[in-house]
């Protein structure tokens, strides 16, 4: 007999033995079992676009290299609401093509470090958070986790004297723990506009360097610490039809700072070089909107 044939085969009994018994359910146990049931469950999908720029800093906080880019995204994710508070799961992935301004690295010849470069780079970039809200009488409070990753392809190129400059291939990721607020700014029974704000914290980011064949060195992973975020939004919500799904058009801006990475000393087949490498601070300033569809299931 399955779990919940026996439970059936109680409840059937149960009313039989009690039929004559009308006393009311304690409100305490009602009111629990109000709040553990779901009222409803939000899926939502659409498109963003986002403005990035990211900078780059040497040890004494000068300008070093930077890349900008506008990228194109997707966004997918669900709300379950309970009647006291809510739990979401959302997933953004941006990719596209930035255009990066540096200058040139050499570890076996100082002479050939600091050379103006152009090229582009193709960039992966994916910002998932699972969060669980509580609205109170004017405002909403959450609080969750995040991970962030940044697949960065910087291409081969050459310079102006005709030398030819290697690319390389970085990974950037970390974990975040965020806390926010949401406050209504404007309500009428067909739409809402409210202010949404959030602060990030690293719980730990690092960075893994593939130098693409590049002097034959191996992958070098480095800590990159942890330092804080900010995420402000303006989402306004608006129903389509009568029938149709709600849609929220959403501009944004996000912040991120990164600490300089760790002192690596660089192998080749596991054998040290006495060659070292280290990432530079760096600093992330991007801004977009983004447009999707809620649907109510």
């Amino acid at each position: 007999m399955t779990e919940g044939t026996h439970e059936n085969l109680i409840s059937a009994l149960g009313t039989s033995l009690d039929k004559n018994d009308k006393t009311e359910p304690a409100p305490i146990e009602s009111g629990l079992e109000n709040s553990l049931t779901a009222s409803r469950l939000e899926l939502f999908t659409g498109t963003s676009l986002m403005s990035l720029g990211y900078t780059e800093f040497d040890i004494n906080g000068a300008w070093y290299d930077e890349e900008t880019g506008v990228l194109p995204g997707l966004l997918l994710g669900g709300t379950v609401y309970w009647p006291t508070w809510y739990a979401s799961l959302a997933v953004n992935y941006y990719f596209g093509d930035m255009k990066y301004r540096g200058q040139t690295q050499s570890f076996k010849s100082p002479t050939l470090s600091g050379l103006p470069i152009n090229s582009r780079s193709n960039a992966d970039i994916f910002d998932t958070t699972a969060i669980t809200g509580y609205p109170l009488s004017t405002v909403t409070l959450y609080g969750g986790l995040g991970y962030h990753f940044w697949r960065r392809n910087i291409r081969p190129t050459t310079i102006n004297n005709g030398l030819q400059v290697a690319g390389i291939l970085e990974f950037y990721s970390w974990s975040y723990a965020l806390l926010g607020v949401d406050v209504p700014l404007f309500r009428t029974w067909a739409s809402h506009i409210s202010l949404n704000a959030r602060a990030m914290r690293m719980l730990q980011a690092d960075i893994e360097v593939n130098f693409l064949g590049y002097g034959g060195y191996d992958n070098a992973s480095l800590n990159l610490g942890n330092d804080w975020g900010l995420r402000l939004a303006l989402p306004w919500t608006f129903r389509s039809s009568d029938h149709g799904p709600e849609i929220t058009i959403e501009p944004w801006y996000t912040r991120w700072n990164l600490n300089r990475g760790n002192v690596v000393e660089l192998t080749t087949k596991g054998a040290y070089t006495g060659s070292v490498v280290s990432e530079p601070q760096s600093k992330t300033r991007s801004f977009g909107i983004s447009v999707y569809f809620r649907f109510l299931m």
